[in-house]
């Protein structure tokens, strides 16, 4: 189940301060995907991305997976 929160961060494109932050976790054998959104609450605007533990384009032991890229909560695990 997704963890949604809603956090105080401005909007890119209304300047709204009223967002939410949805993050996702699916782990299976040696899979692991995490993935963020944080859209606006006003205008719809959203920003995404996922980690994929099987991406050879990014170091899956460095990257803060469990922390969003965008408005910089941490997950609740």
């Amino acid at each position: 189940m997704a963890d949604i929160q809603k956090v105080e961060v401005c909007c890119k494109k209304c300047d709204s301060t009223s967002l939410t932050c949805k993050y996702n976790v699916f782990e299976q054998a040696d899979l692991e995907i995490h993935s963020w959104e944080c859209k606006c609450i006003d205008c719809g605007y959203r920003l995404t991305t996922a980690y994929r533990s099987d991406d050879e384009d990014i170091d899956f032991a460095t990257v803060t997976v469990d922390q969003c890229p965008y408005c910089g909560r941490k997950a609740n695990k």
